[in-house]
């Protein structure tokens, strides 16, 4: 079966009308979360070593940088944009393909329409269209791809959906935009190995970066092949290990299901990896019965649902960036100042003599019985605190496994987006900015807004 093909076939003729109004509404409230995200990130080091690495480039100002006050070439732009996005790992996830969609997708989608003059209704439809294209393909690799391969799913699926999304907004054809997925799929990569790095949102901003490459050079004469995902030593193959992978079934779910409302995006509540944030729910919800001090208490056993540490690979962190990535600092941190936020990742928090203290009694193990099976595969984590009375205090919190957003109200995200926008804009440009984002499928071009999120 011509798989690629198949995808850009879906991709040119799928209009928003395509879509439930949850999907809308959900992808909506994704949009307004990413760029939230990405302004808080604008302040972040990373971003200061890339704004410096791009004035060295120099390029076109055709697209804005978020919260940095420039404009630079569209591919320049997605790839800062795509690691700010991701930088606080604050930004969502979807559960069937373990990835963060929407630093992968808002930020090649927005440069493109700033750069071509596409309304918001048209960088919506880009949005979900890539979402959809990313999703379908990663349910069809094989698990091993994220539970033993080593590849952060993100960055290769990233690049797939980003191509598609940049493909439609370019106006490719069908044959074009099968050529710039399949150039989108020639560019995947990501290793977990780098987490806790200024690499890990790397891996967003380059996926971003890489499918609007592939859609400006298709257009412009560039070739590839059209059968990249399906072939014999294509996408699905390479990153399945060469087993336990179904190209067909991507083609039979493009179009007949919505993974916006199947798989959903999930807001995050804290800015830290998404593996640990069961586990810091129980732990709250522990704190809400009873006043935890880390000297009353003996060890911590937490119970998650993925063999450790698959994510989470930093036990013993030493710097804020590893700690985003180690169950250990996340949860000693949530015990140790009642809530885990922004502030809670910098070096010195991380290496504070109490929680260096705390680390070291928390373990992580997985389910009994569950061992080697995939990741979530049950869907609670489970957090016992021994204290040195001999008392075990006990909480398990389950992850939210319906509807299209989840984790959190649309108000909610309205409310984060605001809180994420004062670290880079006024509160005018906040407020001005989030209702053109309420009413974004209505909107006409994107310019203005991007010129506003550039602070």
């Amino acid at each position: 079966m011509e798989v690629t093909k198949r995808i850009a076939e879906y991709v040119v003729n799928t209009g928003l009308e395509d879509f439930p109004p949850e999907a809308i509404t959900a992808a909506k409230a994704a949009i307004i979360d990413c760029l939230g995200c990405a302004l808080a990130g604008s302040k972040e080091p990373l971003a200061d070593v890339l704004t410096n690495y791009l004035n060295d480039l120099g390029g076109k100002p055709a697209a804005t940088v978020i919260g940095r006050g420039f404009k630079t070439s569209s591919p320049e732009a997605a790839l800062i944009n795509g690691a700010m996005s991701h930088a606080l790992d604050y930004d969502d996830i979807t559960v069937v393909t373990k990835t963060h969609p929407s630093a992968v997708l808002i930020p090649a989608a927005l440069p493109v329409a700033e750069e071509v003059g596409a309304s918001g209704g048209d960088m919506l439809l880009a949005y979900l269209l890539g979402f959809e294209v990313a999703c379908a393909v990663g349910e069809s690799i094989s698990p091993a791809y994220f539970d033993d391969l080593g590849w952060h799913p993100t960055g290769p699926l990233g690049a797939v959906g980003a191509a598609a999304a940049a493909a439609r907004l370019y106006g490719l054809n069908e044959e074009q935009t099968a050529m710039a997925i399949s150039l989108g799929a020639s560019q995947s990569s990501g290793l977990r190995q780098n987490f806790g790095t200024m690499t890990k949102p790397f891996h967003a901003g380059h996926a971003c970066k890489s499918g609007i490459t592939a859609a400006k050079l298709v257009q412009g004469g560039f070739t590839s092949g059209t059968d990249a995902i399906e072939g014999r030593f294509g996408f699905m193959r390479a990153f399945s290990g060469g087993k336990d992978y179904d190209p067909e079934h991507t083609a039979a779910s493009l179009g007949n299901r919505c993974f916006m409302v199947e798989s959903g995006i999930e807001i995050k509540k804290y800015p830290c990896c998404g593996s640990a944030h069961l586990a810091l729910d129980a732990t709250t919800l522990l704190q809400q019965r009873e006043t935890l001090e880390a000297a009353n208490i003996e060890r911590i056993d937490v119970t998650v649902n993925f063999d450790p540490p698959r994510s989470l690979i930093h036990s013993r962190p030493k710097e804020g960036l590893e700690g985003k990535f180690s169950m250990q600092y996340c949860l000693a941190a949530e015990i140790l100042d009642g809530r885990v936020g922004m502030s809670s990742f910098t070096d010195e928090q991380v290496m504070r003599p109490e929680a260096q203290e705390l680390i070291p009694k928390i373990e992580m193990k997985r389910t009994a019985g569950y061992e080697g099976q995939t990741s979530w595969t049950e869907p609670f984590n489970e957090v016992e605190i021994h204290l040195n009375d001999g008392r075990v205090l006990t909480e398990r919190a389950q992850r939210d496994s319906s509807g299209a957003l989840r984790g959190a109200s649309y108000e909610d995200v309205r409310a984060k987006y605001l809180d994420c926008a004062a670290i880079a804009l006024s509160p005018e440009a906040s407020k001005q900015t989030l209702a053109m984002m309420d009413d974004l499928e209505n909107m006409g071009p994107v310019g203005p807004l991007a010129d506003l999120l550039g602070g």
